[in-house]
C-alpha cells in the first residue's frame, strides 16, 4: 500500500478528449490516495473555438500549466499539425520537471497525448492510456496505436480492443476493459425537457432536429470541401423537403477543419463553435438523427438509441451499435440515410433494442481502483513476443 499520494498528470487538447477525461479527473479529485495535475493546450486556448479552458475552470479544475499549440493564423494543413505537436513536445519536459508526476494519463488519439506519452517515456515516467485498441480512419488511427506503444497501463473500452492491444505486444495483466468514460457522464447528468434544452439554443421544439458534426479526414484533406458540401447539401435538401431543422457544431482544427467551418458558416444552417458537453448530450437525447463523422455517433449516440448517419472513412472499422448507418460522401446516399433515420418505422422499432458496445459500466471507478492500487510495472517496456 502506498504511503503517499500518487501524482496523476492529465493533458487535454480539445472538447473531444476533455469530455471523456472529465469523469476520471473528477474521481481523482475525490480520491484520498491520488493527487491531480492538469495541462491544458490546443483548441482549449483558442478564442475562435470558444476558449474552452474557461469551461474546464468552471468545472472546478485547477489548471497547472497552459501550453499554446495553435495560432488562429495557422495554415489549414498537416504541416501545421506537426508544428503544433512539436511545440507541445518541446514544452512538456519542463512541466514534468516542475510537477514531478508519478503517472501521465493519456487518452485516445490526439497529437498532444502522443507528445505527452513520448515525453514521459523519455523521462522515465509511467504512462496510462485510455481507449486504445480501437480502429478508425484518418491520422487518429496511427496516433492511437502509437500512444499504446508509449504507455505502460492500458484502459480499453471493449473486449475486441483489449485483444488488439495485447496483439500489439502489451502484457495482458496491464490491459483493463473498463468501457468508455463518456458514458459515465451520460448516466450521471440530469435531462431537462425537450422544450427547455431546445429553447436554450434557439432550436424549434416542434420540428425534427438533425445534429450535424463533421470533421476532416486528414488522409483525404484535398477532398474536404467536396465532402462537407455533399453533407450540407443533403441536410439542406431534407430540411426543405420535410420542414426539419439542423444544428451544427464546428469541426475540430485538424488539417481541413477551417474549410469545413467556412462552409458551415455560409450554409444557412444554425452553427455554434462550441457547446458544453453535458448540453450536447441533452440535445442528442431529443434529436432525431446525428449526421457526420464524429465518434459521438459511435460512442454516445447508441446510449440514446439515436440514429446516426456515419459518413465516409473517419470512423471506419469501429465497433458499432445498430443505430449506425454507414454511407459514403455522396449527397443522394446521405439523404436516403437521413430519410430512413427519420421515417422508417421498422428501423426505428429495431433501435428500441440498441445496445451500446462501449458500455462496460462505471468506467471512472474502475480506472481509479487501478490508479490507487496497481503495482507499476518496470519503466522499461519489452514487446511480449
Amino acid at each position: 500500500m502506498m504511503n503517499k499520494k500518487r501524482k496523476i498528470l492529465f493533458i487535454t487538447e480539445r472538447r473531444a478528449d476533455y469530455s471523456r477525461l472529465k469523469p476520471i479527473m473528477k474521481a481523482v479529485q475525490k480520491s484520498k490516495k491520488l493527487e491531480m495535475y492538469l495541462v491544458v493546450t490546443g483548441m482549449h486556448l483558442l478564442k475562435d473555438f470558444g476558449e474552452t479552458k474557461k469551461v474546464i475552470q468552471n468545472d472546478g479544475f485547477k489548471i497547472n500549466a497552459k501550453i499554446p499549440m495553435f495560432k488562429s493564423s495557422d495554415k489549414d494543413d498537416g504541416a501545421a499539425m506537426v508544428v503544433a505537436m512539436g511545440k507541445i513536445l518541446s514544452e512538456l519536459p519542463s512541466v514534468y520537471k516542475e510537477l514531478k508526476p508519478d503517472i501521465v494519463f493519456c487518452g485516445f488519439d490526439l497529437g498532444a497525448h502522443l507528445a505527452a506519452s513520448i515525453a514521459a517515456m523519455h523521462m522515465n515516467i509511467h504512462v496510462m492510456h485510455i481507449q486504445g485498441g480501437e480502429r478508425s480512419g484518418t491520422i487518429d488511427e496511427v496516433i492511437r496505436h502509437a500512444c499504446t506503444k508509449f504507455s505502460h497501463i492500458h484502459f480499453v473500452a471493449t473486449e475486441e480492443s483489449r485483444k488488439r492491444v495485447i496483439m500489439l505486444g502489451e502484457k495482458e495483466e496491464d490491459v483493463y476493459n473498463v468501457g468508455s468514460p463518456s458514458l459515465d457522464t451520460i448516466k450521471s447528468i440530469t435531462y431537462p425537457s425537450r422544450n427547455a434544452i431546445f429553447k436554450k439554443y434557439g432550436i424549434n421544439p416542434n420540428k425534427k432536429l438533425i445534429v450535424l458534426l463533421q470533421h476532416p479526414v486528414t488522409t483525404e484533406v484535398d477532398s474536404v470541401v467536396d465532402q462537407i458540401s455533399q453533407t450540407i447539401n443533403a441536410v439542406c435538401e431534407v430540411n426543405k423537403k420535410y420542414q426539419t431543422q439542423a444544428f451544427a457544431i464546428y469541426s475540430n482544427n485538424d488539417a481541413g477543419g477551417k474549410r469545413i467551418i467556412a462552409n458551415l458558416n455560409k450554409s444557412g444552417i444554425s452553427v455554434m463553435p462550441h457547446i458544453v458537453y453535458e448540453d450536447f448530450l441533452r440535445i442528442l437525447k431529443h434529436a432525431s438523427v446525428l449526421v457526420g463523422n464524429s465518434s459521438a455517433g459511435i460512442h454516445e449516440a447508441p446510449s440514446f438509441k439515436l440514429p446516426t448517419v456515419n459518413i465516409g472513412t473517419r470512423q471506419q472499422l469501429r465497433e458499432q451499435g445498430n443505430n449506425v448507418i454507414n454511407v459514403p460522401n455522396n449527397k443522394k446516399k446521405i439523404v436516403n440515410a437521413i430519410e430512413k433515420s427519420l421515417f422508417d418505422k421498422r428501423y426505428l422499432k429495431m433501435l428500441e433494442s440498441c445496445i451500446n458496445p462501449y458500455d462496460n459500466g462505471d468506467t471512472a471507478r474502475k480506472v481509479i481502483k487501478v490508479m490507487e492500487t496497481k503495482v507499476l510495472p518496470s519503466i522499461q517496456k519489452v514487446i511480449t513476443y
